[in-house]
């Protein structure tokens, strides 16, 4: 027993390596980024290996796409998905874990959205998942949520593995993470045809983790699509959406210090810091604002909207809520795998945030509309500098 813990603590521990998203993406793909973005010199040698993966990966990737995906294509969804949306840092991540520990639910792992078509062939994915296992660390630097190859992970990292429709672009080129909101969330001046192509590749995404997994409904965690509703509801009609917000200031402050520990790994080009935190407050703005307009498009019965705080404190009571609600089957079988889940996560600490009460008067201006709607106030252990 105590050898068996030794080797979780270690595997949980171990430094590891994080890579750009893109390693798994088309060759064009990845070719078009390079060429159309600016890349600073100092990562160079990240481009290089990026691509050299990538060319290893084509034989496997190709493979998978010529005479596995096609198949997969003809099955069909035999349950509307469920979605889990809220901005980043509102707890999305915990729900999404929590929910996938019941047996009947599919997800993307981690592995399958940074290879997304070099995971049904057996060769291209032992050799890459192997090969992923080794580099990823056991824990996220921004949250230090524990990180595994087989773990539940967000299906945005996998949408712009073929169409160039994926808003964590911006994990690489910072820079353009407006220009990216309007192009891949709003779908600002996209055309259709390259929008369709964006639905086929989201649903046999989804397919694909179905058929792996031999379950039931698939669930997604995606914050993006938190902007998106009117998409998904068209691809979608019938699904299910789980809200879950948090108090704004306290988002804010955790996504800027997740940015800050999770960026340098992955990004390609330099960005000054003061301007991307600008920004995040932004997109805040922006998605949250999408969020309330288009959330009257879905039908009363397929939302429900849920507080973090709610989830922290009875999580229980809230999955029971959840699954009442939605009239799903079998919480009682699923139950003891959520207990089993919360109890090895009751001891995982939250970051201590500070703020300068400048700031905190412009967070509070910008995000008003959102503390008015979920009525949150400043929190109380928040830490205010005058200057």
């Amino acid at each position: 027993m105590r050898n068996c813990l030794f080797l979780n603590m270690a595997k949980i521990n171990k430094p590891g390596v994080l890579l750009p998203p893109a390693v798994g993406y088309s060759l064009h793909i990845l070719l078009a980024l390079i060429w159309k973005n600016k890349i600073s010199p100092r990562y160079y040698l990240r481009v290089l290996i990026l691509v050299l993966i990538n060319l290893i990966n084509w034989p496997f990737r190709s493979y998978e796409r010529l005479f596995i995906n096609p198949r997969i294509k003809k099955t069909k969804l035999e349950e509307a998905p469920i979605f889990i949306i809220g901005h980043w840092r509102s707890g999305t991540t915990h729900l999404h874990n929590l929910m996938c520990q019941d047996p009947q639910m599919a997800y993307t792992t981690t592995y399958q959205v940074v290879f997304p078509d070099t995971f049904l062939n057996h060769l291209g994915s032992f050799i890459f998942k192997s090969f992923t296992r080794l580099l990823i660390p056991g824990r996220r630097k921004g949250d230090s949520v524990v990180l595994d190859t087989e773990y539940p992970q967000e299906e945005e990292f996998a949408t712009g593995d073929k169409t160039p429709l994926c808003f964590y672009y911006w994990w690489m080129f910072p820079s353009k993470i407006m220009e990216y909101y309007e192009e891949k969330i709003r779908f600002k001046q996209i055309k259709p045809k390259l929008l369709e192509s964006w639905k086929e590749d989201y649903l046999l995404l989804m397919k694909k983790a179905i058929y792996q997994s031999k379950k039931k409904i698939f669930i997604s965690k995606n914050p993006p699509n938190t902007g998106r509703l009117t998409e998904l509801l068209q691809m979608f009609p019938k699904a299910r959406f789980i809200h879950i917000h948090r108090n704004p200031v306290e988002v804010i402050l955790s996504t800027w210090n997740f940015y800050d520990k999770m960026l340098p790994p992955l990004q390609l080009q330099s960005i000054d810091r003061e301007k991307l935190n600008t920004q995040v407050l932004e997109i805040y703005t922006k998605i949250m604002g999408d969020f309330m307009k288009q959330k009257k498009q879905i039908p009363k019965e397929q939302l429900l909207e849920v507080a973090f705080d709610d989830l922290e404190k009875t999580p229980m009571a809230l999955l029971k809520k959840i699954y009442d609600d939605f009239e799903f089957d079998h919480f009682e079988k699923a139950a003891p795998h959520f207990k089993t889940y919360i109890e090895k996560n009751k001891h995982y600490k939250k970051n201590t945030h500070y703020i300068k009460k400048s700031l905190l008067n412009d967070l509070q201006n910008k995000c008003g509309f959102v503390m008015e709607e979920y009525r949150y106030s400043i929190p109380i252990h928040l830490e205010v500098n005058d200057v």
